[in-house]
């Protein structure tokens, strides 16, 4: 039997609306909910169909047929009982991305006649807008919740974390990945840059010729983009006034040394240029006397004595810093230096202001104004033309020595400015901040590289040291190597949730350019899950993904097909097998979450033959009608084989049912000696219905009558040999050969000879539930005349209103039980399945035909004598070698129980001619379910009023 869809061995069915977790393992398929039956099920009786009735000597019973009400039992189970399928995924569980992610998909297809690069970013732009959406509204049912729930709320919390960074993932596709399939040669030629254009002229031009500088750049805007706005610590009015007071400790430690040590009199003999000189070691600091401090605070002067400030101003330098990194770290260099001014170190804003390359707005008239900058045409001249030597200071600074209070986060803002990885990562938080460190480096080493091979550096500035990242990290697979370095199964310094681990491993692969390596990754756990339900991808410690979590799953489903409208993504190949693995995986995700209708619109990206593979497992679980009906337009719509697909989808269906019907050990005849009340036989079982229920999909497809009559025939052949009548009554009931055969067989021309041949094999089949049918209308108004018997004789029934009524049901069981005897499936033993017609005759004509003797008797004893001969005629019928019953009964052992019937007969006859009646033994109460052999005894003449009518 195939593996499971999308089925979580351990999931509360709609609890809540969030599946993210922060810690723990994901939701896990398993093979519980989809395999076709039970492990109770499966414990049953080795080679016999699972649900068989066993008499108390262990024999194997077949139960026999009977509708409804009757007094054979209905052992068809009600459209209400059945038990549907488990749904492995909840659809709220899933969230609503699911069906907005497929209307752009949609939208996408529906308009090929775009430009397919627009058509992607569109695509993207939807994506990405969904995601901001979807998070805003779990950032709102966060701030709103008032409850004290503790799981819900970690349950919230991790959704608004997730939708966050899958927003920033949607950005980040959207930047980087279009970019990849512009041609750089395609563009103007590069001209040649005169010696008084300014360098950032050199700089765009490295963007237009260099695609690594220009995704090293897009990946730096992408990470400044996503960077938390900086945290000032300015709440209150005394904090900002901390803040705007700079050293305020040290300065006050300076007066009061001063108003302690000042000679009033010094001033009045040096007159008013007289200024208060403090020691030049320094003066103790008011909170330690041991400890000196500086007297100087002028920026250089700490740095000048070698010494530190008050201790209570470490607060000052320790936020002054982080705030100030936070901003360069953001790139939001102009707020950089409003918080310098605010923080009383105006002098430290062109410092932060000096990343920008000198420019001259009527010298470089290409350079669009930089809104991250105040620049504008009528200040002139602006930026720093000693950029070069600008980064130099700044990597100086980010390498003295210095163990002062917020020395890290100066240094690290240095050595961001200065393009320095060793200094900046020191202060970096997350896997971001890390990435950001290495790329900001590159991008400075690059362009480094780039101004000394035109000449635009200065022979005095090579002699300063500078830091550069390319000859470090090296030019061959750089992001690769950072990306990994910075994923290391044993690194923990970035520890966080299942969720937000695997999307900084999508993250990963976008920025490093291995989308294909992590879906082949993806890939190859669906594959292994297929093959072992039980396998867990949460324990393979060497990738974080895992196939398992249906969100990650949506998001590399998605970005495959931005790939492939993209052009990027390859057509053959294991990268495109894999491709289609994963897609195909999110549809058994969509199919266990009852996600049908959105389920075409994937099945059309995947190859004619893979569809038809994936759809022939997904089909099999849609039960209702409305559902089949939208997704067989949708079919046509999306140019799927319809056709193909539900075939495969039968075959299916005979596949896992298969285990089921062995009827290796089924008696050779039906044991009828065994009485079981109805309510106690076998209903329809799962795999009966799940076979008539695949088979009803080919009824809403005109063109496959042959395949419907054909899986028709297999299901009968089934359900005899295993003595499934129920669930015989059950496929001519929903798909009678009225349907598929209207009028004469002959008249159907739309049908080839080999179709019509089946079709006279599936109406034969047919035939045994008319008759079943027949003998049980048969049998009910029996066992009602016997019943009328008891209470008002024999004379006032055959009188009443139930002559007419047992004469009617006479003739049509007589009739049609008539046809089973006379040449059932006989045309069939000559087919390729000859020795299970043979099985299937010998089980059930030789009853058939002891049922049809009963009714005879019956009918003699009730309706008329007459019908005692017919007893007779069945016997010529029986001994006619072309009807083969004989053979039936010969091959069952019963030819002498039948003798000794035939024997009775005779008697009553000449019994009947002399007068005298013989009554056959009724039916007794509570044997009406079976099919009995009549036996026959003889019983006292009746009187004159309680005379058999006569013809």
């Amino acid at each position: 039997m195939s593996p499971a869809l999308f089925s979580p061995t351990k999931f509360s069915p709609k609890k809540g609306k969030f599946v993210s977790r922060l810690t723990g393992r994901n939701q896990q398929y398993s093979r519980e909910n989809s395999m076709l039956m039970s492990d109770d099920d499966l414990d049953q009786r080795e080679s016999i169909a699972g649900s068989d009735i066993f008499s108390q000597d262990g024999s194997r019973i077949i139960v026999p047929y009977g509708g409804e009400g009757s007094m054979y039992g209905s052992m068809y189970l009600p459209e209400d009982d059945i038990e549907e399928e488990d749904v492995a995924i909840d659809d709220e569980q899933l969230g609503p991305e699911v069906d907005s992610f497929a209307r752009h998909v949609d939208i996408c297809r529906r308009n090929p006649g775009e430009d397919a690069d627009e058509a992607a970013i569109e695509l993207i732009n939807g994506f990405h807008k969904d995601t901001f959406d979807h998070y805003q509204d779990a950032l709102r049912r966060k701030n709103t919740y008032l409850g004290e729930d503790n799981d819900f709320i970690m349950e919230v919390l991790a959704e608004t974390d997730f939708y966050k960074m899958e927003g920033e993932t949607w950005d980040l596709v959207s930047r980087l990945v279009p970019s990849r399939s512009v041609d750089p040669a395609a563009g103007a030629p590069s001209r040649e840059i005169a010696d008084y254009e300014s360098n950032e002229i050199l700089r765009r031009q490295l963007l237009k010729e260099s695609a690594v500088f220009r995704e090293l750049n897009i990946i730096r805007d992408w990470l400044r983009s996503i960077a938390p706005t900086p945290t000032i610590p300015n709440e209150n009015t005394e904090d900002e006034e901390a803040m705007a007071s700079g050293h305020m400790y040290t300065l006050n430690a300076l007066k009061t040394f001063k108003q302690e040590n000042m000679d009033p009199l010094e001033f009045t003999r040096k007159g008013p240029g007289a200024r208060f000189e403090y020691p030049e070691r320094g003066i103790p600091a008011p909170d330690d006397q041991s400890r000196l401090i500086n007297t100087e605070m002028d920026p250089d002067g700490p740095l000048r004595q070698e010494r530190s400030v008050a201790v209570g101003d470490n607060y000052y330098d320790s936020t002054f810093y982080r705030v100030l990194w936070a901003y360069i770290r953001k790139g939001d260099f102009k707020r950089a230096a409003e918080w310098c001014r605010k923080c009383d170190q105006a002098w430290r804003a062109p410092v932060m202001l000096g990343g920008r390359d000198g420019m001259d707005w009527i010298i470089d008239e290409e350079i669009a104004e930089d809104g991250m900058y105040d620049a504008s045409p009528e200040q002139g001249p602006s930026g720093n033309r000693r950029r070069q030597l600008w980064r130099r200071a700044c990597y100086a600074l980010a390498k003295r020595s210095s163990k002062d209070p917020g020395d890290l986060w100066e240094k690290a803002t240095y050595g961001l400015l200065a393009g320095d990885i060793d200094t900046a990562a020191s202060a970096c938080n997350d896997w971001h901040d890390h990435i950001y460190a290495q790329v900001n480096a590159l991008i400075e080493a690059h362009y480094e590289r780039f101004l000394l091979q035109n000449g635009r550096i200065p022979s005095q500035l090579l002699s300063i040291p500078i830091p550069d990242a390319v000859a470090t990290l090296g030019n061959r697979n750089v992001m690769a190597k950072i990306v990994d370095n910075l994923s290391r199964p044993e690194d923990l310094r970035f520890a966080d949730s299942m969720q937000k681990t695997a999307l900084r491993a999508v993250q990963g692969a976008v920025i490093s350019n291995r989308i294909p390596k992590l879906v082949n990754i993806f890939a190859d756990q669906l594959r292994q899950f297929r093959q072992d339900p039980g396998y867990e991808p949460e324990k393979d410690t060497n990738t974080p993904v895992d196939c398992t979590d249906w969100k990650l799953l949506r998001v590399i489903t998605h970005v495959v097909i931005v790939l492939q409208q993209l052009g990027q993504w390859p057509e053959t190949g294991p990268d495109a097998d894999a491709a289609q693995e994963v897609i195909a995986g999110y549809i058994r995700m969509l199919a266990a979450a009852e996600k049908y209708k959105i389920i075409p619109l994937y099945a059309a990206r995947l190859t004619r033959d893979r569809c038809v593979e994936v759809m022939g497992e997904v089909l099999l679980h849609v039960i209702n009608e409305n559902t089949r009906d939208d997704m067989v337009r949708s079919f046509r719509s999306y140019g799927l084989d319809v056709r193909a697909t539900l075939r495969r989808t039968m075959e299916n269906a005979f596949i896992q049912t298969e285990p089921f019907y062995k009827y290796d050990e089924l008696p050779i005849q039906v044991l009828s000696e065994f009485s079981l009340p109805w309510q106690d036989r076998r209903k329809v079982q799962p795999e009966d219905e799940k076979l008539v229920r695949t088979a009803e999909w080919m009824l809403m497809v005109d063109e496959m009558k042959d395949d419907l009559l054909q899986a028709g025939v297999m299901m009968f052949k089934r359900f005899y040999l295993t003595g499934r009548l129920d669930a015989a009554r059950t496929l001519v009931e929903r798909i009678p050969s009225q349907h598929l055969v209207p009028g004469d067989l002959d008249d159907n021309d739309d049908l080839s000879e080999e179709a019509k041949t089946t079709a006279s094999v599936y109406i034969e089949y047919e035939l045994l539930i008319d008759g079943l049918e027949a003998l049980d209308s048969w049998s009910k108004l029996l066992a009602a005349c016997t019943a009328a018997k008891r209470e008002g004789g024999l004379a006032g029934v055959r009188r009443g209103k139930f002559k007419d009524e047992l004469q009617a049901s006479y003739d049509a069981a007589q009739a049609k039980l008539g046809l089973l005897v006379n040449s059932w499936l006989v045309q069939c033993n000559n087919h390729a399945d000859a020795e299970q017609v043979k099985h299937i005759r010998n089980t059930y004509v030789p009853d058939i035909t002891m049922a049809l003797h009963g009714v005879h008797l019956a009918a003699g004893h009730h309706l008329n004598k007459s019908h005692y001969a017919r007893c007779l005629d069945l016997a010529v019928l029986v001994a006619k070698p072309s009807s083969g019953v004989a053979e039936t009964f010969v091959a069952t052992g019963r030819m002498a129980k039948y003798v000794d019937e035939l024997a009775n007969v005779s008697l009553m006859c000449l019994q009947a001619a002399k007068g005298v009646t013989l009554e056959p033994v009724l039916v007794k109460p509570g044997q009406e379910a079976t099919v009995a052999i009549w036996n026959v005894k003889a019983a006292p003449k009746p009187s004159d009023g309680d005379e058999s009518m006569q013809a």
